[in-house]
């Protein structure tokens, strides 16, 4: 059934037997993509619900805050136009497997989340989230596999999803400077601006 939903092979054990150890593209596309979604999504509740139930002021908000806020309202568009391409895509003759739609989907959820936890943060004591700092390091340990398969791929002269590759590549760049980001501590460098 999954092999369906990706249109290639789910998982193989011969992948890991070939010198170049690859996992299958289906299983870096399901598996290793939902691990750091279901994660966020599993804990969002009890962390929205912790910072909606605090009764602390709201912080002004600092250049670090927009920095964060920036970069995932920049992943939020790469996933819409990752989106579109699938949909312009699929509006040719060539069928698209199910994946294509859902993780672009899936992304533009999560990313709004994050937008929405990274502004709620700004009620809390503690501005920092450990939460969202394991999210990050969770989507890069388990974008690195699909990382390594793409510039394999790359290099091996097979540029027939180089938008899709490209794509990949910039949200990852995003992604680790989101998590640099997120190792700052948050200080008082406000611009006094109250939303």
């Amino acid at each position: 059934m999954v092999e369906k939903f990706c249109d290639s092979t789910f998982w193989n054990s011969s992948f890991l037997d070939s010198p170049e150890a690859d996992l299958p593209l289906c299983f870096e596309q399901t598996v290793l993509v939902w691990i750091p979604l279901g994660f966020l999504w599993l804990l969002a509740p009890w962390q929205l619900f912790r910072v909606f139930r605090s009764r602390t002021k709201r912080w002004p908000i600092t250049k670090l805050y927009l920095a964060k806020q920036a970069l995932v309202g920049l992943l939020f568009v790469l996933a819409a136009i990752e989106l579109i391409l699938v949909l312009t895509e699929d509006s040719g003759q060539a069928t698209v497997p199910a994946i294509r739609y859902t993780n672009p989907s899936l992304y533009l959820g999560t990313w709004l989340l994050v937008l929405l936890i990274q502004h709620s943060r700004r009620w809390c004591v503690q501005k920092d989230s450990w939460y969202l700092a394991l999210f990050w390091i969770l989507s890069i340990i388990c974008g690195t596999f699909q990382f390594q398969t793409l510039i394999r791929t790359l290099l091996k002269g097979n540029n027939s999803n180089l938008a899709y590759s490209c794509l990949f590549f910039i949200c990852y760049a995003f992604q680790i400077l989101i998590l640099i980001l997120s190792a700052i501590s948050e200080k008082d460098d406000s611009l006094n601006v109250r939303l």
